[in-house]
């Protein structure tokens, strides 16, 4: 049983094709699926929809804004696991799952992921690759995310509402604690939304001041944002957020350690094992 957490708000059109993708995924893998749709305030039938695929659905108050790139959407997320934990024992399953409710796996994905976690005991986390653009080998995708049960115990069994970046905390966490996470590229899912298309660069920015990031990762994000898509709005509000913002901060550990791991990958002594 692999316990799955889908937010979803306004998704009538790419639900059904999400849901039907991920059984068959777990068909291929031999896994059977407990999907929990959060429906984030949708004035569509979403939560209709996915009651029809017979998921577990949990439904939310519409906020009167989008919640993309901050904080309180972590709680859309934690609404998902507290149902997870209300209803499954928490030893009763060894994954987990985070999915979009706009993506679209490839027959193999979960079994990919589930063989790279079973060879690798520090292995804790893990995603494949979206629409084929390939990223750090340790910067796992928010979708298509699979988590090791007993490491989500570690981190408290929920995500943290009170940062922007609280969907990379899981992962920073992880390395500075002697585990791993990782891109498996051989993995493949999709979206018909351009990856990372939605994104406020200025919470982004606001993102790296809060994990600790030094000046000089930040600024060449941002260049590469500048030269990689012509947009220099991004470049500005990137590096807007990161300076003049006043965010919660991770642990002086974490950050700590993500300034080693920056200084590390600019100077290509990254040890990528």
């Amino acid at each position: 049983m692999i316990p799955v957490v889908i937010p979803a708000k306004n998704e009538k059109d790419n639900l059904e094709n999400t849901v039907n993708s991920l059984r068959k995924t777990a068909d291929y893998a031999k896994e059977e699926l407990f999907i929990v749709v959060v429906d984030d305030g949708s004035s569509d039938n979403t939560a209709e929809i996915a009651k029809k695929l017979n998921c577990h659905v949990v439904s939310l108050p519409d906020r009167g804004y989008s919640a993309l790139g901050m904080p309180e959407l972590a709680n859309t997320h934690n609404a998902g696991f507290e149902y997870i934990d209300k209803n499954l024992p928490v030893d009763s399953y060894k994954y987990l799952m985070v999915v979009g409710a706009d993506t679209e796996f490839e027959d193999d994905y979960l079994s990919l992921l589930i063989q790279a976690m079973e060879k690798d005991e520090k292995l804790v986390m893990c995603a494949g690759v979206l629409n084929g653009i390939k990223t750090n080998y340790d910067a796992v995708r928010g979708t298509g995310r699979l988590i090791k049960n007993s490491f989500w115990t570690k981190v408290g069994r929920r995500s943290i509402d009170k940062f922007y970046a609280w969907e990379s905390y899981p992962i920073l966490f992880a390395l500075s604690h002697g585990f791993k996470a990782r891109t498996i590229y051989e993995a493949k899912m999709t979206t018909p939304r351009e990856p990372m298309g939605r994104v406020d660069w200025k919470n982004y920015g606001v993102q790296m001041k809060e994990n600790g990031s030094i000046f000089i990762y930040v600024f060449l994000r941002a260049l590469k944002r500048l030269i990689k898509h012509k947009d220099f709005k991004g470049f500005y509000r990137m590096l807007y957020g990161y300076l003049f913002s006043k965010p919660n901060l991770y642990d002086k550990n974490l950050r700590a350690y993500n300034k080693k791991r920056q200084l590390k990958r600019i100077f290509g002594l990254e040890n990528k094992s």
